[in-house]
């Protein structure tokens, strides 16, 4: 792939070393000396059939799992890339999801929904994916544009202020999500990706709404895709430890929400239970176990400096240091933000200064992609 930068700021975002570092395995895949992951899965042959398990599945997942981290460090030793093996370890996370869709445990709202048999849940999503768009961003953070962007309908979270409420969750009390989406099939959204992926796109960027809902099917995806592109996760990052454990390994770059600094902020403004113990561990988990390739997005809200983004920044400082955070000043107050008069305006020019400045005393990274 011919690298391209189609920012001023792009490039001058690749000449910080500190990028180039934390960033080296993305850059790679881009400039074609790198493998992307899942390609290096489908190297991974498995062992499991029908009869098999739930238990037996995840005792052969973790075996494999081994394999590939042993694989993930001779990546250039591969040499039956791209061959999609019949039971891979793509393959096999696909299943064990499909087991698990059949009382959904996808996010940490653990609805229990069997949407193998067209149950549903908080997030409204059934069996199938839908999607709202599919297109090459050109807004996202400097290092990933052009993004191959992927929208998927529906989400787990039920934000008053969120700026994407009409596929999240605008459309839930008044219509089917099948009359205001497209569903797609894995084989549909990954000729989607490599649509996307000819056409330019630096990377494959899952968002939504959120994509945590349509995990079984990004998996089958992944089987039919053949591009040595990243694969990258955008989501409010509310996933289950086993949720996350199933894309652990196949995604090469991560860019998690990290919205609040404390559970009764999640609580009041998402509608969700113990946000900030879940976030902290599952971006713990990417950064240690993971990629660690991530940009933290956190989004500066009015009055909420001292309780989230003060605490946010602190935990990102000791806990995951090589995270490089995008300091947003996009919040606005939509959809159903007027009802609370605290966050019922723009941030301040210091609020936000105090944030930054907050940062930099931290030593944390954020310059390059705010």
């Amino acid at each position: 792939m011919v690298f391209r930068l189609l920012r001023p700021d792009a490039e001058r975002a690749w000449k910080h070393p500190e990028i180039l570092r934390r960033f080296s395995r993305y850059r790679g895949i881009i400039e074609g000396t790198r493998i992307a992951r899942y390609l290096l899965a489908k190297s991974i042959k498995c062992s499991f059939n029908e009869t098999n398990s739930l238990e037996d599945l995840l005792l052969e997942f973790k075996t494999k799992t081994k394999k590939f981290r042993d694989i993930l460090r001779k990546e250039g030793e591969i040499s039956e890339l791209g061959n999609e093996k019949e039971h891979s370890y793509i393959a096999l996370a696909e299943r064990i999801a499909n087991e698990y869709l059949k009382s959904c445990n996808f996010c940490e709202r653990r609805c229990g929904a069997n949407r193998s048999e067209g149950e549903k849940g908080f997030c409204l999503v059934p069996k199938d994916a839908f999607i709202s768009s599919a297109f090459l961003h050109y807004g996202e953070e400097s290092v990933l544009v052009p993004s191959g962007t992927i929208f998927f309908q529906g989400c787990n979270f039920a934000c008053c202020f969120c700026q994407n409420y009409d596929i999240s969750q605008a459309w839930k009390k008044r219509y089917p999500i099948e009359e205001v989406a497209q569903k797609v099939s894995g084989n549909t959204l990954a000729n989607l990706a490599e649509k996307l992926c000819n056409n330019g796109a630096l990377n494959i960027n899952y968002v939504g709404g959120d994509p945590i809902p349509n995990i079984h099917v990004i998996l089958n995806s992944l089987r039919y895709q053949s591009k040595n592109i990243c694969q990258l996760w955008n989501s409010n990052f509310y996933l289950t430890e086993e949720s996350l454990s199933l894309i652990l390994d196949l995604m090469d770059f991560w860019l998690p929400d990290f919205k609040y600094g404390n559970n009764d902020c999640a609580k009041k403004y998402s509608g969700i239970e113990n946000y900030y113990d879940v976030i902290t561990r599952n971006l713990k988990i990417i950064h240690d176990v993971g990629s660690g390739e991530i940009i933290i997005r956190h989004l500066v809200m009015p009055n909420h400096v001292e309780c989230c983004s003060i605490p946010i920044l602190d935990y990102i400082a000791k806990e995951v240091p090589k995270c490089v955070v995008n300091i947003m000043a996009q919040y606005r107050p939509v959809y159903h933000a007027f009802n609370h008069t605290e966050i019922n305006r723009r941030p301040t020019s210091e609020e936000l200064q105090k944030v930054k400045q907050h940062a930099k005393l931290l030593g944390i990274l954020f310059e390059p992609v705010s």
